[in-house]
């Protein structure tokens, strides 16, 4: 009888061990939990007060407008373009957002279309040229120099013009307005670019992480059941 309760007795510490240790990883994970809930309602306060600031300054010079023209998204230019974008990054399962802003210059793809029909008449004019250098085979010393100089300075031209392209800035959306915007209208863009760029970006990532927690959390309370039905005089609290 002593050697059957000897092992029952350990294994009765070793779940109760076991129980324990869950018990506190389920603490650990509760109260990260709760940290991250306080920050995402931190920042949905901070978004609020964004928004709100932004809307009031719009409405503002919108009734101090003079014009017929009304500040609103039934004025946007059709050749609108997105300028801050969201970046999305992946490590070890915790996202990330930042923004990337700048746009790349549209028309690069027509220069690209364009430039391939400039190399075919070199193709082509050398299947020409093969009959007239058969009389002449001599060619003066200028010539030479003339021809180096222009393979070295078409090469150096090339890559100005694709800099130039690359480096395109977006237009500021404020001039589809005119020039002269009223403060109102300026305020409320900083308002929503301020938006964009902090409190919209930390509730995305928060709302992932708060995901991963709620999923962690799941896992501990199904782990502690299991140890609790095995052995049930584990129960600590």
């Amino acid at each position: 009888m002593a050697n059957e309760e000897v092992p029952k007795a350990a294994q009765g510490w070793q779940g109760a061990a076991d129980g324990e240790f869950l018990m506190l990883r389920l603490d650990r994970l509760l109260e990260e939990y709760l940290r991250t809930l306080d920050a995402y309602q931190q920042a949905q306060q901070q978004l609020t007060r964004h928004l709100s600031s932004g809307f009031m300054s719009l409405a503002q010079a919108n009734f101090s407008n003079n014009t017929r023209m009304r500040y609103g998204q039934d004025y946007y230019d059709e050749r609108m373009q997105a300028s801050r974008k969201i970046a999305i990054k992946d490590e070890e399962h915790k996202f990330s957002f930042t923004i990337a802003s700048g746009i790349s210059n549209p028309p690069d793809h027509a220069t690209a279309e364009a430039s391939p029909p400039k190399e075919e008449p070199s193709d082509s004019e050398p299947t020409e040229e093969h009959p007239k250098e058969e009389p002449s085979e001599i060619k003066t010393t200028e010539e030479h120099s003339k021809e180096e100089s222009d393979t070295k300075t078409v090469p150096n031209e090339e890559p100005q013009k694709s800099d130039s392209e690359n480096t395109f800035k977006p237009v500021d959306p404020l001039r589809w307005f005119g020039v002269l915007v009223p403060p109102a209208l300026r305020s409320a863009q900083t308002s929503f670019v301020t938006a964009v760029e902090g409190p919209i970006l930390e509730l995305s990532t928060l709302e992932k992480d708060m995901r991963r927690q709620e999923i962690e959390i799941g896992r501990a309370r199904k782990q502690l059941k299991k140890c609790y039905a095995a052995f049930p005089d584990a129960r600590i609290r």
